[in-house]
């Protein structure tokens, strides 16, 4: 069965989800470290991150478990978390 939304929430959540989209699609990954946020927001998966990129599990949690430094970083440190 599905939640019933009002039309105001709706258009919140729309929002929100283009932000998300918009912010994703014009990250620059010019570092490893940047590629594995970027993979890990396209992916949501540390295994495919690993499989894609080449690199061990250790790492790519690392990466994500650090401080964020910007936008994205936080928002998938706090998802992963």
């Amino acid at each position: 069965m599905t939640k019933l939304i009002t039309v105001d929430r709706a258009k919140a959540e729309i929002k929100r989800l283009q932000h998300y989209v918009d912010l994703v699609e014009s990250f620059e990954a010019d570092t490893l470290d940047k590629a594995i946020i970027m993979e890990y927001a396209y992916t949501n998966s540390i295994i495919k991150v690993t499989e894609n990129l080449n690199i061990e599990r250790d790492y790519a949690l690392s990466v994500i478990k650090r401080k964020g430094q910007d936008e994205l970083h936080k928002m998938m440190r706090s998802m992963y978390m």
